[in-house]
């Protein structure tokens, strides 16, 4: 919603997700400098039955004088039209010299480096600090507002935002149990990153957490977390991660992905459409979530979905493809 400056235009963002079908909407009180939640309460509001929502607990914004608030959308629209752009541009052209440098005499199939889920515990975080402390009268105090902005009386999904198994304790977890009771939250669990996502879930195997984490091409323990979490897996930045890992490979993974489909390779879209269709069918049980600045990219989006299982064979083969071993190694 960053690119509108009115909030008429977020809200007819919203709207034309709901005219094409989208009837998840996530949300966070870290969103949009605070406002997000408002926003998405204002257009929840005369609709909430044919609704999901999701919203979280801990990480929370900056605080900012009164006389400067007014000035955040304005702030959030620079950063996307001049700093985001840049590093865009600076990525892209990384991935052009990379892959002029390895173009093959006789190319076969794409490759992409492959990252394993790392199950060492050699990333975990360990003797973090929480955010926020992390106690049931903390919790409450949060939910109660994030309530009162989405004007509801619960929350479909309510997530430990970038929550460390270290955080927890018997408190917030029956505080937890005791909400689902009162109807508060239909349903609680974690959004994180996968390795943290991981250990808790492994260390309370028995609480029927919902996951949300973040899935990139290279991630293939995706199943792992469908079959240990509670339905549904919500999964999201797909196309952020895939070009952060190896921009170079995506070039040669998009060019196979034409060749499959028959399609231009210099498509300006054709990468996203690429990576939303291998996270949906990675996570075919369950959610996909995106974000967008703008209506036609939801529609087009929405329309992609219509055509996903006439493309799966194809993804099926591009992953079929990535994980056979290189020749000669």
């Amino acid at each position: 919603m960053g690119s509108a400056l009115t909030s008429a235009g977020r809200l007819r963002l919203l709207e034309v997700a709901f005219e094409e079908g989208i009837s998840h909407f996530d949300t966070a009180p870290l969103y949009g400098q605070g406002l997000a939640e408002s926003l998405l309460g204002r257009f929840a509001r005369s609709r909430r039955d044919a609704l999901t929502i999701t919203t979280k607990f801990g990480l929370v914004p900056k605080t900012y004088p009164a006389p400067l608030r007014p000035l955040l959308p304005l702030a959030r629209i620079v950063n996307r039209r001049l700093m985001i752009p840049l590093k865009q541009r600076a990525s892209a052209s990384a991935a052009r010299s990379a892959a002029s440098r390895t173009a093959p005499e006789a190319p076969g199939p794409a490759r992409l480096n492959v990252l394993q889920p790392d199950t060492t515990g050699a990333v975990a975080r360990t003797n973090t600090q929480p955010p926020v402390p992390y106690t049931a009268m903390v919790l409450r105090s949060q939910l109660e507002r994030s309530l009162q902005k989405l004007k509801s009386d619960y929350i479909d999904y309510y997530l430990l935002h970038e929550c460390h198994s270290d955080y927890l304790n018997a408190d917030i977890l029956n505080c937890l149990e005791v909400l689902v009771q009162e109807g508060k939250i239909r349903h609680y669990g974690i959004g994180s990153g996968r390795w943290q996502s991981r250990q808790i879930l492994e260390q309370h195997p028995n609480l029927p957490w919902v996951v949300q984490i973040p899935d990139s091409w290279s991630d293939r323990d995706t199943d792992w977390f469908a079959l240990k979490g509670h339905p549904p897996l919500f999964t999201h930045s797909s196309l952020r991660l895939s070009l952060d890992a190896d921009p170079g490979s995506m070039v040669a993974i998009t060019r196979r992905w034409a060749e499959l489909t028959d399609q231009d390779p210099d498509r300006p879209e054709l990468l996203s459409q690429l990576l939303l269709n291998v996270a949906l069918i990675k996570n075919a049980s369950g959610c996909v979530l995106f974000s967008s600045r703008h209506a036609r990219h939801i529609r087009s989006n929405t329309i992609l979905l219509n055509g996903l299982e006439a493309r799966s064979a194809a993804v099926e083969t591009l992953l079929r493809e990535q994980r056979q071993p290189t020749a000669g190694a």
